[in-house]
C-alpha cells in the first residue's frame, strides 16, 4: 500500500497548479486536461483514466491494481472491482480496434501484435490458423474447479519456498492444495501455482488423438493414446487425502500408453516426479517387442518423443521437468490473449468450428480472450542436453494456470509455440461439480513448420474421459501393473 501511495504522490505531485489573477501556471507532465471558467477564475480539469494512471506507474500493484481478486473470489465475486475497465474489454484496450465476435487472419493480424504470444503471431502470419475473438472472462470459477477455488482460499498464506526456492507448507510439511501463491510475487512463486498440479485433479484419465503434421500440412503420423494422472501430494478429492502415505515423498505419477499404429501399439511410459523439484523425475517403459519394463535415462528430456513428433519430453504440459532444474525470472506483467474456456472441442456435441474441433490442420482454429493479468514468467533449463535458451510461460495471474508458452533455441531465435486450452469438460469432477481441464494440445516447431495436435475426445469404444474417480498407482503406473496390462 505504501509503495502505491507513493507511486501517486510521484504520479500527480507534477500536477499542482498555481492560480495567479486568473492565469495558471505553467504546468508539466498534465494528461487529459482541458479548461474551464469557475468564479472568475481560470481553472484546469483533470480527467484520469485508470489506464492512465497505469501507464504513467509502469507496473502493476500486485494482483489486481485496484484491489487483491482473491478476497473478491472468497466473497463470491466476480474480478470486475479489481482491475481497470480497459483491461476487461479487448475493444476498449484496443480503442475499439478488436471486438468480441471478430475473427483475427493473416490479413489484420497486426491489430493483436502487441497483446498475443509471439508464436501465435508466426501461426497467424503464416496462415496456419485464424483466431475468434471472445468476451473477457470474469469469473474464475468457469477456469477452475470449484474445490480448487476453496482449497486455495483455505491455505492461502500457508506456502513457504526454503533456501532452494522448494515449496513447503509454513508447519515443515509438503503443500496440502490449491495454489501455493494466490498472489504470486516472483516468478518461481508464479510457476508454482502451475507445476505443483498442472491439471488441477488427484487423477484422471485421459484419451488422446494425435496428428503430426509436415510443413507441407500432411499428416504423417496419426496415435491414439490414453494418459492417467495420479496425485500423491496435495490431493483435495479423493481419498486419501492431502497425501498418499505410501507416496508421500513423491508429487505426482504418470502414464502414457500408445494403441496404435502398430510400431508403438502397447507402448507405456510411466513417469514418477518427485516432491522434491530439484531431483529428475524416474521413467520406466513397457516395450512389447520385449515383453519386458525397463528404466529410461531421465536426463534425455530435449529429444523428439515419437517420430515427426514436434515436442519433447520437456514440453509435456507445457513444462515436465522439476522446477527446480529451471531457474526463473518475471520478466514483465501485461494484459494478454490466452485462450477462452468457451473451447470445449470434441466434449460438445455441436461445436463452433472456433473452439479446437478435430482436424488434420496444422494448427486448430480457437477462440481467445483478453485476459486482464498476465505473468511473463521466463525460465532458463539448467539440464544436461537441454538444447533451450529460455521457455517463457504465459501464466494468468488470477487463475495460475498457464495456456501458452514460447521457447527460444540457443542461437536465441524463437523455436516452437505450445498452447493448451482448458474449458468446461461438463463431466462430473468428484466434488459435486464440472471437470475443468483442456481440449487439447498444440506443439509446433516454428522452424520447421511441423505441428503436433492432440485432441481429447469425451470417449472412445468403451472408454470415457474420467476424473477424481479413485485410480491407485498400484493398479496402473508401477513396472508390475504395466505388466499386467501389457498387450498379450
Amino acid at each position: 500500500l505504501n509503495e502505491v501511495k507513493g507511486l501517486a504522490v510521484r504520479f500527480f505531485a507534477p500536477l499542482r497548479m498555481t492560480v495567479l489573477g486568473g492565469s495558471v501556471a505553467k504546468r508539466t507532465n498534465v494528461l487529459n486536461s482541458d479548461l474551464a471558467t469557475e468564479g472568475g477564475l481560470t481553472m484546469t480539469r483533470f480527467d484520469f483514466t485508470r489506464r492512465d494512471f497505469l501507464k504513467a506507474a509502469g507496473i502493476w500493484a500486485g494482483a489486481g491494481i485496484l484491489q487483491p481478486v482473491w478476497s473478491l473470489i472468497g466473497a463470491g465475486k466476480t474480478i470486475e472491482a479489481a482491475y481497470p475497465d480497459e483491461v476487461l474489454s479487448i475493444e476498449q484496450y484496443t480503442k475499439g480496434q478488436v471486438k468480441p465476435g471478430m475473427i483475427i487472419t493473416k490479413e489484420n493480424a497486426a491489430l493483436i501484435k502487441d497483446i498475443a504470444p509471439e508464436g501465435l503471431m508466426v501461426e497467424l502470419q503464416r496462415g496456419n490458423t485464424e483466431v475468434k475473438i471472445g468476451e473477457t472472462t470474469l469469473d474464475p470459477k468457469e477456469i477452475l474447479p470449484g474445490y480448487w477455488v476453496e482449497a486455495t482460499l483455505r491455505h492461502k498464506g500457508q506456502a513457504v519456498l526454503d533456501s532452494k526456492g522448494q515449496l513447503w507448507h509454513k508447519d515443515g510439511g509438503p503443500w496440502v492444495g490449491g495454489a501455493p501463491f494466490p498472489e504470486p510475487k516472483s516468478g518461481l512463486e508464479a510457476i508454482w501455482n502451475y507445476t505443483f498440479d498442472p491439471v488441477r485433479f488427484d487423477d484422471f484419465y485421459l484419451l488422446g488423438i494425435e496428428y503430426y503434421v509436415d510443413t507441407n500440412g500432411n499428416v504423417v503420423r496419426y496415435n491414439l493414446t490414453h494418459y492417467i494422472h495420479i496425485q500423491a501430494s496435495g490431493r483435495l478429492v479423493v481419498e486419501p487425502k492431502p497425501f498418499l502415505p505410501e507416496y508421500k515423498d513423491e508429487l505426482y505419477r504418470t502414464v502414457l500408453a500408445f494403441e496404435n499404429p502398430f510400431d508403438v501399439q502397447g507402448l507405456q511410459i510411466a513417469t514418477t516426479t518427485y516432491y522434491d523439484n530439484s531431483r529428475l523425475p524416474d521413467t520406466d517403459s513397457y516395450i512389447p517387442a520385449l515383453r519386458r519394463t525397463r528404466r529410461l535415462p531421465s536426463s534425455q528430456r530435449f529429444e523428439p518423443a515419437a517420430p515427426y513428433s514436434a515436442f519433447f519430453i520437456s514440453d509435456l504440459a507445457l513444462h515436465g521437468d522439476p522446477v527446480l532444474t529451471w531457474s526463473w525470472t518475471l520478466a514483465g506483467r501485461k494484459p494478454m490473449l490466452m485462450p477462452s474456456p468457451r473451447n470445449t472441442g470434441m466434449f460438445d456435441p455441436n461445436p463452433d468450428p472456433y473452439t479446437f474441433v478435430e482436424s488434420p490442420a496444422k494448427f486448430p482454429k480457437m477462440i481467445w480472450e483478453l485476459r486482464p493479468e498476465m505473468f511473463l514468467v521466463d525460465g532458463v533449463p539448467h539440464l544436461e542436453g537441454a538444447n533451450y535458451s529460455k521457455k517463457r510461460m504465459y501464466v494468468d495471474g488470477i487463475t495460475g494456470l498457464v495456456e501458452s508458452a514460447d521457447v527460444w533455441d540457443l542461437a536465441g531465435k524463437l523455436w516452437k509455440f505450445m498452447t493448451f486450452p482448458v474449458a468446461n469438460r461438463g463431466i462430473p469432477d468428484g466434488a459435486g461439480g464440472t471437470a475443468r481441464s483442456s481440449c487439447g494440445i498444440v506443439f509446433a516447431d516454428l522452424q520447421k513448420d511441423y505441428h503436433s495436435c492432440v485432441y481429447f475426445p469425451a470417449k472412445r469404444g468403451n472408454d470415457v474421459w474420467r476424473c477424481n474417480t479413485g485410480l491407485k498407482i498400484d493398479d496402473w503406473i508401477t513396472p508390475l501393473a504395466m505388466l499386467k496390462r501389457s498387450r498379450r
